[in-house]
């Protein structure tokens, strides 16, 4: 395959993206009055941001961004209740779990569908031999968790479930610490261009699964509208880019990523990059949350979802 490297390579990147999920802090402008505080999550599932941010789309649009980024959307939610962020792209799960908690957010646009599977030792060859076995996944309310809950589901199936973010899942797979992981890419191509095998991917599971969001809070939307317009054009204008130059946007996004460019091409050709919100399959999203018990709220898509900025933004 293509987007196989050697083994030193791929271990080299694993390190590479450890590091980088231990920044707190990154920015491309020094703080100022006027500046957006981005959260993203450190992975080829923000790629439109990525891509706008080395385009310089953003600065275009006098936009000042900052930025932090995170190794999972349970990260970055967990520090939106903080109130020192305005915009998150992350996703849809952890962001229904912030807003199920209070925190005043609103969903504006979508950045892409899928991008989530469960990865196994190679001598497993059906999904079916895991049972009982030693799962990785991240915390609950995280779509690699719901994804373990549909399986489980579907194929009436008890996993051994263990803890642990994707960089550290994919380390544990690759030594036999655990058997199986639950991840989003671009860490499941990496995984298998070690030698790992996809056992199912989320599109086998839910075939309209939402992925990742553009969200930002009710105070930031209410007084700065123009710039919410403003940076969901720009999302917009890069999820275009991304369709249309594929081999151009897996470079940048491994740029910044600090990952091979060839595994994120493969990666991001099992996301569907779209800006555009399907509210019956949020509500869906909601639904499973609630019958799995990560969420005990009442909370409904219209608290969740504004789409009133893609309306604008359609006409």
């Amino acid at each position: 395959m293509q987007f196989k490297r050697s083994k030193a390579v791929i271990i080299i990147v694993i390190i590479l993206s450890t590091i980088f999920s231990t920044i707190v802090y990154n920015s491309i402008v020094s703080h100022s009055v006027g500046s957006v505080r981005f959260a993203v999550e450190l992975n080829d599932h923000s790629a439109a941001f990525w891509v706008a941010l080395d385009k310089g789309w953003f600065k275009a649009e006098g936009i000042n961004v900052e930025y932090k980024t995170f190794s999972t959307g349970l990260e970055l939610a967990a520090a939106m209740t903080k109130g020192d962020i305005d915009v998150a792209l992350a996703c849809i799960g952890p962001l229904l779990m912030v807003r199920a908690k209070g925190v005043p957010i609103k969903l504006v646009a979508m950045t892409h569908l899928h991008g989530y599977a469960i990865v196994a030792n190679s001598k497993y060859t059906s999904i079916k031999q895991l049972n009982g076995k030693i799962v990785s996944v991240t915390g609950s309310g995280s779509p690699a968790w719901l994804i373990v809950k549909l399986v489980e589901d579907k194929y009436n199936l008890s996993f051994n479930l263990k803890r642990m973010p994707p960089f550290v899942a994919v380390g544990a797979l690759l030594s036999g610490k655990i058997d199986a992981a639950s991840i989003p890419e671009h860490y499941v191509t990496l995984a298998e261009a070690m030698g790992a095998r996809v056992l199912i991917r989320s599109q086998q599971i839910w075939t309209t699964m939402p992925g990742s969001g553009v969200a930002v809070t009710e105070d930031f939307l209410k007084h700065h509208r123009d710039l919410v317009v403003k940076i969901v054009k720009v999302i917009a204008k890069a999820v275009e880019f991304i369709r249309e130059h594929p081999e151009e946007a897996a470079k940048i996004v491994a740029k910044h990523l600090a990952s091979d460019a060839g595994v994120m091409e493969e990666s991001m050709k099992h996301l569907n990059y779209t800006i555009n919100i399907d509210l019956n399959e949020i509500s869906r999203y909601i639904y499973y949350l609630r019958k799995y018990g990560a969420l005990e709220s009442n909370l409904t898509v219209q608290d969740f979802v504004d789409t009133s900025i893609l309306g604008e933004i359609n006409k």
